[in-house]
């Protein structure tokens, strides 16, 4: 994964499961995703500003089924998205501890 101009998050693995995505169109078959949950510490959207955490309670992040094996509840992440906005991670990577 690349990164990207999206919003960028700190913040330790609550969840981290496999999730059947459903298709937009009905003769497509659903597909795996990794879904995980943060306790997010610290966001800043793509101009570097720093965005209220509490705007992002609940939120979700989804990327490929690969990031399952790799990452760990506990674990302290940095995520980037492919979006300002979006929950599909563009890069994700063990963030230091601060």
């Amino acid at each position: 994964m690349s990164d990207s101009v999206g919003m960028r998050v700190v913040g330790t693995i609550r969840t981290i499961e496999l999730y059947a995505a459903m298709a937009k169109f009905h003769s497509v078959a659903p597909r795996q995703v990794a879904r995980i949950v943060l306790e997010i510490e610290q966001a800043n959207d793509e101009d570097g500003i720093e965005i209220n955490v509490e705007n992002l309670a609940g939120m979700h992040f989804q990327g490929p089924p690969e990031l399952v094996p790799l990452f760990v509840p506990g674990q302290r992440v940095q995520i980037v998205t492919t979006t300002p906005s979006g929950m599909h991670i563009a890069s994700i990577k063990p963030a230091p501890l601060s």
